[in-house]
């Protein structure tokens, strides 16, 4: 496709009565580039075509940080897209004859060789006097098999392409024909993202220092995580997680410190970890602030449960003593 008919392509877009329609109505700059985000999700599609299911254009509204309600609107409002409510799939037409006209290009272009759709020029060298005394044929015979030869040996000719045949991208055909526009990442579940959170060890980190709770919050990471997802559950906050950043965004104010939250999570963790301790085994020792201790001191986390009453840890053999 040549230049002009690319402009023209283009200039009927922008002259769409439909899309001067969602401009007027909507806010012009959001509204179009809504437009485009979608011409440039459905080309990264098999048969340009994509799933308009409700959590995957929330996902797409949250990943371009643009409005969901904006989001339907273009898709639904103006006739822009073709929508099979049944399926849950959308397509654009305008899209479909510009891929069209790029794939009757490409086919072209494979068919004559080369990506310019115009044969090789080949480089002549300069005759020797022996050339000279050989017929026209015989000269383009040996440089053929010149050629051949050097191509064999790995030398690399040099094609001169002509860049006046390659189109100028325009706003359509540079969207549509770069290819370098990844498609969206699937959406996990929330329990996972929030599973996710403890392989993110600098974030944790840095988490548990303004949750205040200290060596509570190291020592308990999984059972934090947990709680937290029945927090989740308890206040039906699932739905608006749908990324990584969502969930850290809400984890953080969940355990900050001081926080009504993190108070309560305190207070539910030190009644998890008491339910674990078998009072049989433990049964001289007591847990204070999630810490194992006797008479007042704290007893290693990996030490042995304390044999009886009378029993002392020593420090410097690690074990029980008397």
């Amino acid at each position: 496709m040549k230049k002009d008919q690319y402009f023209n392509l283009e200039v009927n877009l922008l002259n769409d009565d439909n899309i001067a329609s969602m401009m007027s109505e909507m806010n012009a700059a959001e509204a179009l580039g809504i437009y485009v985000m979608l011409l440039l999700h459905l080309r990264t599609k098999d048969a340009y075509e994509a799933s308009c299911k409700p959590v995957l254009l929330k996902a797409m509204a949250r990943r371009y940080d643009v409005d969901e309600v904006a989001v339907e609107r273009v898709l639904r409002e103006f006739d822009l897209f073709e929508v099979d409510e049944e399926r849950q799939m959308f397509r654009s037409s305008y899209l479909d004859r510009v891929m069209k006209s790029l794939e009757e290009k490409r086919k072209m272009n494979i068919e004559n060789g080369k990506k310019g759709g115009r044969p090789k020029k080949v480089v002549e060298s300069a005759e020797t006097p022996v050339d000279k005394g050989r017929k026209a044929n015989e000269n383009q015979k040996s440089r053929e098999e010149e050629s051949k030869e050097e191509k064999s040996k790995g030398s690399i000719s040099v094609v001169n392409n002509n860049s006046s045949n390659e189109e100028t991208p325009s706003l359509v055909s540079r969207l549509t024909d770069e290819g370098n526009h990844r498609p969206l990442q699937p959406v996990l579940p929330w329990e996972k993202l929030v599973d996710q959170l403890a392989t993110f060890q600098s974030y944790m980190e840095l988490a548990g220092q303004h949750s205040g709770l200290g060596k509570l919050f190291v020592d308990h990471q999984k059972l934090i995580l947990e709680i937290f997802k029945k927090h989740i559950r308890l206040y039906d906050k699932g739905a608006g997680l749908l990324f990584p950043e969502d969930v850290k965004r809400y984890f953080s104010n969940y355990i900050a410190a001081g926080s009504v939250t993190c108070r309560t999570l305190r207070e539910t963790l030190l009644k998890e970890l008491e339910k674990t301790v078998d009072r049989g085994v433990n049964r001289f020792e007591s847990v204070v602030d999630g810490r194992r201790t006797y008479l007042g001191h704290l007893i290693p986390a990996d030490a042995p449960p304390r044999p009886d009453g009378s029993a002392v840890w020593d420090d410097v053999k690690k074990r029980w003593a008397h």
